[in-house]
């Protein structure tokens, strides 16, 4: 080995320009992505999104771009803005996603993309697809003011919902998401160098 080859790689910090400039450009794309197929009950893209976005920048960044990417998708979503109680729940559940993400950011998991990464992605949408419509079927209620019966109704009536968007983030984490990281991760290495820390 060459004392060329013996030098450490050296880490070089990515400026705050950069950081602002991904977060701004990434969330704008995520929250484009979330509007695409809003006509479409729970048929999106937007979570697997956010994912990405942590898988891809690391955790630091991936929480930021989930957290500005939430406030705006959801204070002008054409339905209407979240009713503060909610919109609470969808910044700490969406701002852990992208969190989630940069955890697995450099994990055997991710960077060998066997079948297995596919179905342990699949089962991380599918898990927060789960625990997050049931977070929201419990604050909206109480912020009308219902009562317990009230909310477990309002999570029964939900199912069918809870279903279909369980369902998507499965497959959308398992199948699409691989083929984007893919994709993307070569030309975010050929701008972005392995030197370049983001964490």
């Amino acid at each position: 080995m060459t004392a060329e080859q013996e030098k450490p790689e050296i880490r070089r910090e990515t400026s705050p320009a950069l950081k602002i400039g991904i977060v701004a450009t990434y969330a704008a794309a995520s929250v484009g992505a979330g509007y695409i197929l809003i006509f479409l009950p729970n048929i999106e893209i937007y979570d697997m999104m956010l994912f990405l976005g942590g898988l891809l920048f690391g955790k630091r960044l991936g929480a930021l771009i989930a957290f500005i990417a939430e406030i705006i998708h959801s204070m002008f979503n054409i339905y209407g803005a979240s009713p503060i109680p909610l919109l609470i729940v969808q910044l700490i559940m969406y701002t852990i996603l992208g969190f989630a993400g940069g955890l697995m950011k450099n994990s055997k998991i991710r960077m060998t993309m066997t079948r297995r990464s596919q179905v342990v992605f699949g089962f991380i949408g599918l898990s927060f697809a789960f625990i997050y419509t049931i977070w929201a079927d419990i604050m909206f209620p109480l912020f009308v003011g219902g009562t317990g019966l009230t909310i477990v109704g309002w999570i029964i009536q939900g199912m069918i919902l809870r279903i279909v968007l369980m369902a998507c983030d499965f497959i959308t984490f398992s199948m699409l998401l691989p083929l984007i990281l893919v994709a993307v991760e070569k030309h975010v290495a050929a701008i972005f160098p392995s030197q370049m820390a983001f964490d």
